[in-house]
């Protein structure tokens, strides 16, 4: 789990669940105890009614129940009494043809039970001992809770969905404000990227407090990264400058010496010469490859490379014909670079195949490409050697070996992947390049 906003959002979530479990069994003990506090104290009221018309002694035990109330006289109305003296038991009527099974209490005592009752009731009964004429009674007030507690458990139930989308919308409404303030990092994110594609534009957000230094410290970054590629390019262009003169002396020594007949001389150092001369150029690429003061133009194949494809065949006319098959939309990578890249592979298998070159590219988040030839292709053992500086391996073409050389360090700096191989269709070799967007 390495993403911010999830783990704060499951972090708060089961926060909240707990918090939400505790709410639930509050509601479930606390309703509950309410509903029996209120209902016993009205049990009480009767059991003390029914105890001091048997303590009058001025009114016949069969009226007890049009007394205490005419509930206890209508047949399982959910209201009923029980009165226990020795082997005599007063029933109320609307306990009609069924019984409570209790247990004597003794006088001064209490007690409190449930019970199931007639018609699948549910009782919450209170039973008390008294003392009639010396006489310990026992006199039991039931009323049936079976509606009040359907109530509770609707109230409940609807309690808890209201909790439950309570709980939903606060997640959501935290999610999204953990994604604002991390708005910042993301900008900081893309500014890394576009300083790796050669862009050096500085961060222009509000960020909280708390993140105020981490933009800070990527603007610092950009511009100091910015002042050190201008000194380093500076410093290149100063060195090229200075070495143009140099150059063109040696060159000139060098003919004299072929003209005074040391050919073997003159070619010695003169293929040194061509060596600075390409060292210094291929430094001088990769200081531009380094970045941009200004991140360059996304790249449409169709676009970019239909006008490249077109001069290559003007360039090696009717003997090898390229075919450019491309799908996707434009790249977030810098057009020139592309073009330099697709230009060198593309020169090359020209260079080498005998009538055909088929490029596919797939653009759109990133670039992926394959070229192929039906050229002689390279030998599997020398294929590993593709790239390097210099490298050449017929010294019959013209050029200096920097085309691959350069194409590698495109590659690299967007840190992608090429891979060299033979064409299993047209028999040559076969360049796959991968670029992440």
């Amino acid at each position: 789990m390495r993403s911010l906003k999830v783990r704060i959002t499951l972090l708060v979530g089961i926060s909240l669940l707990l918090l939400l479990a505790a709410q639930a069994v509050g509601l479930r003990i606390i309703p509950g105890a309410l509903v029996q506090d209120y209902v016993v104290t009205r049990l009480e009221h009767d059991a003390d009614t029914l105890y001091g018309r048997l303590v009058d002694g001025t009114e016949p035990v069969e009226l007890f129940s049009r007394t205490v109330g005419l509930i206890y006289e209508t047949p399982l109305s959910g209201h009923y009494f029980r009165i226990m003296s020795g082997d005599t038991v007063l029933r109320s009527r609307s306990l009609w043809d069924t019984d409570l099974t209790l247990e004597p209490v003794p006088p001064g005592e209490q007690r409190i039970s449930r019970a199931p009752g007639p018609a699948g009731q549910s009782l919450l009964i209170y039973s008390r001992g008294y003392r009639v004429q010396g006489e310990p009674v026992t006199i039991a007030v039931a009323e049936d809770l079976s509606a009040m507690e359907s109530t509770v458990a609707r109230l409940e139930r609807s309690l808890l969905t209201v909790m439950l989308l309570g709980v939903g919308l606060v997640l959501l409404i935290q999610y999204l404000i953990v994604q604002r303030a991390l708005r910042p990092v993301d900008a900081a994110v893309q500014a890394c990227r576009r300083l790796e594609a050669g862009g050096a534009a500085p961060m222009q957000v509000q960020a909280p407090r708390e993140i105020e230094p981490l933009v800070e410290a990527v603007n610092r970054l950009i511009r100091h990264h910015g002042l050190r590629l201008e000194r380093t390019r500076r410093a290149l262009g100063n060195v090229s400058h200075a070495l143009k003169t140099p150059l063109a002396v040696m060159s000139q020594i060098i003919d004299e010496l072929a003209e005074r007949g040391d050919r073997a001389s003159a070619d010695a150092l003169r293929a040194q010469l061509q060596a600075i001369r390409n060292t210094v150029e291929r430094e001088l690429h990769r200081a531009r490859l380094a970045g941009r003061d200004h991140p360059g133009a996304g790249f449409d194949a169709r676009a970019e490379l239909e006008p490249l494809v077109d001069a290559l065949r003007r360039l090696y006319g009717e003997r090898v014909s390229i075919a450019l098959d491309i799908e996707g939309e434009p790249a977030a990578v810098d057009s020139e670079d592309m073009l330099e890249l697709f230009g060198n592979l593309l020169d090359n298998a020209c260079k080498w195949a005998r009538s055909r070159v088929r490029v596919r590219l797939r653009q759109g988040a990133g670039v992926e490409a394959e070229i192929e030839d039906d050229g002689p292709g390279v030998e599997e053992d020398k294929l590993a050697r593709l790239g390097q500086p210099g490298m050449r391996l017929d010294e019959s073409t013209p050029g200096h070996g920097l085309g691959l050389s350069i194409v590698h360090d495109v590659v690299s700096q967007y840190g992608g992947e090429i891979r060299y191989g033979r064409s299993t269709e047209l028999h040559g070799l076969r360049v796959q390049v991968r670029i992440p967007g």
